[in-house]
């Protein structure tokens, strides 16, 4: 039995509440098991009844609280051949288990399949509204492990744990129930050893649920480094990094390796002091039997089918023994779930749904720091750029350019200070409406596992029609290799893009952006993987798309940023510099020393 402390049960009540809707099946699996338990009974008494056929006929009537439970007689009272009566019930009582317990299984899992994928899309579900700061302080393996390890735990949980409950608990209790209608004094002794096991359970229960804690996160672990050896096996052989990344996973291996074992030994340990407690039991009762003041008043086949009931308890009592380690494994896997599901999603505070704009930006005296950082990614920043203007920020590694367009989609909020678009707080707009104004080229070339049309076509494109993505495939240049692609459009690029180049890939997004066509766009190091010939390729392209919209660019390469109406640099989280290329020349701050040391650093 699971370990009732209000969490634990509140937690195993919220699972079990992920049945509804499927409520019927459960109960249709607890009738099928408890036929298939009562197939097993049945051999106890036709053993008992078999034996009782061979002894001489008393005239001692049959009492008649016990005739009514004894389903041989059911069979006996036909006067057939004995033979064949017996045999009859044998196949019958084979037939009953065997029905029983795959109609058991076979709906139990229906409903514990429900579970695990209602649970695996809410979970799913919950990370595609999460705040920005949540995946800042999580690992992706972890997040990535509880979508398919943690939740498949879960099975165990609702399936192998329900049937062993239902089916072996229904064998117990009814084995113990004709054991208590043939001996009720007998059978009471077996269950004084009953408080002896909950104690049991309940001290190994902790032991589990801690054990198992840690299985989830070292779990996690491993997911985490494997996936960075996938994501970064190039860097890693570059740098010589074999040795550490091996190093990395094999502790995280081993961490689990020694957990499960713990596990394992805490299960087998509990376990095994049921089931000799149980044995000893069971050979307490079968001497007491020999005993003529305990046995004399029992026939022939109540003895038999007695001691038969009572050695066929061994096995439930053994797979009983077990649960409660699923049950701990199960809840704490559970719990690191419900966990994430009952995070709070990103906030909208805004009520207005945004709709044409004119795409005017200013940022007003915005302070921001991360909640996984130390100091202020941005310290008073305040921007004004006028609708249609490109812009251009530049600055060295982390002066905070990205946190800088990631505000402005409202990835996150500034701690003080405010942002405004057409000279309203974006705060006001509703996050859905307001990204709808805004077309991102990310400097993270993320494609999905899908069709080339699929990732140009994204989320609202998808319904854009077809000479709307022809002509963003052609402004981008993405057309110049589609042609020698094996299905054109309907390519399918690959985990990450893996099957396009690096160019190729950011030409993709670019075509996304094309074929927006919202009034504001984010270049963030666009072009910063491009070779010198796709870039060339690209940059006609962009400023066409640049023509008429609010565009603001984020560039380590000065090169790029040029014919930016307004330059401004960045340093530290401040601005420390703004004006045009010419300007910021004759300035001779700090743009033109990034400038002379890039420049320098190219001869």
């Amino acid at each position: 039995m699971p370990n009732r402390s209000p969490s634990d049960w509140q937690t195993y009540k919220r699972l079990i509440g992920y049945v509804r809707g499927r409520g019927w099946l459960f109960v249709v699996a607890i009738v099928a098991y408890c036929l298939a338990s009562l197939g097993e009974v049945f051999f106890a008494q036709i053993l008992g009844s078999v034996v009782d056929t061979f002894k001489e006929p008393t005239a001692a009537a049959e009492p008649v609280s016990e005739s009514r439970f004894w389903i041989p007689d059911l069979f006996l009272q036909f006067h057939w051949p004995l033979p064949l009566l017996f045999s009859l019930m044998i196949g019958v009582a084979a037939v009953v288990r065997a029905l029983g317990t795959v109609f058991g299984e076979f709906l139990l899992s229906r409903v514990s399949f429900h579970v695990v994928h209602s649970i695996r899309c809410e979970l799913h579900a919950r990370l595609l509204v999460l705040p920005s700061s949540y995946f800042d302080a999580s690992k992706q393996g972890e997040i990535s492990n509880r979508l398919t390890d943690t939740t498949s735990k879960l099975r165990d949980t609702v399936t192998d744990v329900q049937r062993i409950l239902l089916q072996d608990g229904a064998k117990l209790v009814l084995m113990l129930g004709f054991m208590m209608v043939i001996n009720a004094y007998l059978t009471g002794l077996f269950l004084v050893l009953a408080p002896i096991v909950a104690v049991i359970v309940r001290v190994a229960s902790k032991r589990f649920r801690q054990i198992s804690t840690n299985i989830q996160s070292s779990m996690g672990d491993v997911t985490h480094v494997g996936q960075e050896t996938v994501n970064f096996f190039k860097s890693i052989r570059a740098y010589g990094g074999l040795p550490h990344q091996d190093r990395t996973f094999r502790l995280a291996s081993e961490r689990n390796r020694k957990q499960h074992l713990k596990l394992i030994a805490t299960k087998a340990v509990s376990a095994q002091f049921i089931q000799l407690l149980a044995a000893f039991a069971i050979a307490a009762l079968v001497g007491i039997l020999f005993l003529e003041q305990v046995s004399g008043g029992m026939s022939a086949k109540h003895l038999i089918t007695f001691v038969g009931l009572a050695g066929a308890l061994a096995s439930p009592i053994k797979r009983l023994s077990d649960v409660n380690a699923r049950i701990q494994m199960g809840l704490a896997a559970a719990t690191e779930i419900f966990e994430q599901v009952d995070r709070d999603a990103e906030v909208d505070t805004g009520r207005v749904v945004l709709g044409d704009v004119d795409g005017k930006i200013e940022y007003r005296n915005v302070m921001f720091r991360y909640s996984t950082g130390t100091g202020n990614a941005l310290d008073g920043v305040t921007l004004n750029i006028e609708a249609g203007q490109t812009f251009a920020l530049v600055g060295s590694t982390g002066s905070g350019k990205t946190t800088l367009i990631e505000m402005l989609l409202r990835f996150y909020e500034p701690n003080s200070g405010e942002i405004l678009l057409d000279g309203q707080p974006i705060r006001d707009f509703t996050k859905e409406s307001l990204r709808r104004q805004i077309a991102l080229v990310s400097q993270e070339v993320f494609l999905f596992n899908d069709s080339l049309r699929a990732n140009i076509a994204f989320g609202d494109l998808r319904e854009s029609p077809e000479d709307r993505i022809l002509d963003a495939i052609d402004r981008s240049r993405v057309s110049q290799f589609v042609e020698r692609l094996p299905d054109g459009l309907d390519t399918v690029v690959g985990d990450r893009g893996s099957n396009l180049s690096q160019g190729e890939r950011q030409r993709v997004l670019i075509a996304r952006a094309i074929l927006k066509d919202a009034p504001i766009l984010i270049l963030d190091e666009a072009t910063s993987a491009l070779d010198a010939q796709s870039e060339t390729l690209i940059q006609a392209a962009l400023e066409e798309v640049m023509q008429g919209r609010t565009t603001l660019v984020v560039a380590h390469r000065l090169s790029t940023v040029q014919r930016a109406d307004v330059i401004a640099v960045l340093e530290q989280g401040q601005i420390v510099e703004q004006g045009t290329h010419s300007e910021l020349l004759v300035a001779n701050g700090r743009y033109a020393t990034l400038r002379e040391s890039q420049f320098g650093a190219e001869r």
